[in-house]
């Protein structure tokens, strides 16, 4: 709960709320189930702009039904426009208020729908949007993405391209990066991302920028592994391994910010409701203030 936030913070999430995949709809896992569960979580946690991933433009409709506090800001990843995975952003009408937005492909044709960049095995696309904070009078750029999770190439070379994109869209103002990056912190884009290019640091992953210590888990991706996943949470058992083999015992959900950015409280979030997630990843949540 939000319950002792100061007045001038705002809370951010990032969420992958797993796409509905057609072949569980008659599990415990479909859509259908998992719905007000994800819409649900994000309204008891207050949060003020949302960052999903993977959502499809029914499942964002469903959100945007059980939310109608919330406005929306996306295109699905296939044709720019209602095809494919969404990297949606949410946010509270009566908090923000966004001035400019776009997406682009991550891809060696950034603006060009629907293509694959370098060795990706899917499209991917970045989401992003120029707010202006009502409270604080503060504009700030939000960008929201999901980086491949087959491609190396493609995930170091998008890490870059973002690198690249945030002086063009936010200049001076501050930046919050949101996202499902598939990758763990001893990999190489996220290396770039919080290393910069040429050693220059452009972003800081908000779990250490934070001045309190993180809360919950150590990862984000479980992917409803339910033993697996009460064995890391309460007996710090074994850890899960990514689709290149890798441990998944750090995050790959992440929040970044830049120099203009305090972050004050980091959590991952754990919420189930009678041992059923919202997700196969946890979301992150952050409270933070422009300076």
């Amino acid at each position: 709960m939000k319950s002792n936030v100061g007045e001038q913070q705002i809370r951010f999430m990032t969420f992958n709320v797993k796409y509905d995949n057609a072949y569980e709809q008659d599990c415990e896992n479909s859509w259908s189930r998992r719905a007000g569960m994800v819409a649900s979580m994000i309204r008891y946690h207050q949060v003020d702009v949302v960052g999903t991933q993977e959502a499809l433009s029914h499942q964002v409709a469903d959100l945007e039904r059980m939310l109608p506090e919330f406005g929306w800001i996306g295109a699905g990843r296939d044709n720019g426009a209602d095809i494919g995975e969404f990297v949606a952003i949410f946010y509270r009408k009566d908090r923000v208020k966004p001035l400019e937005h776009g997406t682009f492909w991550l891809s060696e044709t950034p603006e060009i729908p629907g293509k694959r960049g370098w060795d990706a095995a899917c499209p991917r696309i970045l989401t992003w949007v120029q707010f202006l904070d009502k409270l604080t009078g503060t504009k700030f750029i939000h960008f929201n993405t999901h980086l491949d999770h087959i491609g190396t190439v493609a995930m170091k070379q998008s890490a870059h391209m973002i690198l690249n994109r945030l002086p063009e869209l936010a200049g001076d103002d501050p930046v919050v990066v949101t996202g499902d990056f598939n990758c763990t912190e001893s990999s190489e884009p996220y290396q770039i991302l919080t290393t910069g290019q040429d050693g220059k640091a452009v972003l800081r992953d908000a779990r250490y920028a934070a001045k309190n210590s993180h809360f919950g888990p150590s990862f984000t991706f479980h992917g409803y592994q339910l033993k697996h996943l009460i064995d890391c949470l309460y007996y710090n058992g074994p850890v899960f391994k990514g689709d290149n083999g890798e441990d998944l015992d750090s995050p790959i959900d992440y929040v970044f910010v830049n120099e203009h950015v305090d972050v004050f409280q980091y959590a991952i979030l754990s919420d189930q409701v009678n041992g059923q997630f919202p997700s196969d990843h946890l979301p992150v949540v952050v409270d933070l203030s422009w300076h």
